[in-house]
This record gives structure tokens, C-alpha cells and sequence, in this order.
């Protein structure tokens, strides 16, 4: 069975058995060998000059992924303890009797760790 990938304006955007019809998209024939590495690594490959071809920038857009995928997570963790930081101020309450530390302490330092994080991986963008 034939393997293509989909490419649509300069770009591609997956992969297939059979034959796309949706006008605009180029249907490129690909061996089983780069249509099963595409389908594990879409990044591995990129759309140039009428071919399917390695691409020579894989290394650097896997590490912006890996760091956009990241900077959401955090954005997500602090949105979480921002919830919990606005709990934990109307409640007052200590977490930890020995050391005196409350809830709100213990999540103001968790976002400053991440929002550390965050401009770091930001920075290397």
C-alpha cells in the first residue's frame, strides 16, 4: 500500500494511506521507512523544493517544543496554585507548627521556583 504525506501551503500537515482530495493539498508518495519515522517524529521531516526531506533544524525545533510544551505546563501550575494562594490567604491558616510557615508561604515559594523556571526556558527561546 502507497504511503503519502500531506503538505498544504509549503507545509506539512500528516500523513496517510490513501490519496487527500481536499483541494490545495499536494498527496507526496514516501516510503514506508520515512512514513513510519514521520508518524513517531513529525519534526523529523520538512516540506522543500516539491520533496519530503530531513530536516537539518530538527535538533533545535524538538528543544523549542520540548520548551514551549513546558512553558505551558507551568503556566498551567501557577494558574493551579494562584487558586490555591487565594484560598490559602482568605483562610490564614499555618501549614507547618513547628517552623510557623503558612499555606500562603508555601505557595508563594513554589511559584517563585517556577516562575524562575519559566524565565529561564522563556530566555532560551
Amino acid at each position: 500500500m502507497k504511503k503519502y504525506i500531506f503538505v498544504q501551503d509549503g507545509k506539512i500537515n500528516g500523513c496517510g494511506e490513501a490519496v487527500q482530495l481536499t483541494e490545495g493539498v499536494q498527496n507526496i508518495e514516501v516510503s514506508e521507512y520515512v512514513y513510519n519515522e514521520f508518524i513517531q517524529e513529525p519534526l523529523l521531516y520538512i516540506y522543500s523544493d516539491g520533496q519530503i526531506v530531513e530536516n537539518s533544524n530538527y535538533e533545535n525545533e524538538k528543544q523549542k517544543e520540548f520548551i514551549e510544551k513546558r512553558l505551558e505546563e507551568i503556566s498551567n501550575e501557577l494558574n493551579l496554585l494562584d487558586i490555591k494562594r487565594i484560598r490559602a490567604l482568605c483562610e490564614d491558616e499555618i501549614k507547618t507548627e513547628r517552623t510557623g510557615e503558612t499555606w500562603l508561604d508555601y505557595y508563594n515559594s513554589q511559584i517563585y521556583d517556577l516562575r524562575v523556571e519559566y524565565k529561564s526556558l522563556e530566555a532560551q527561546l
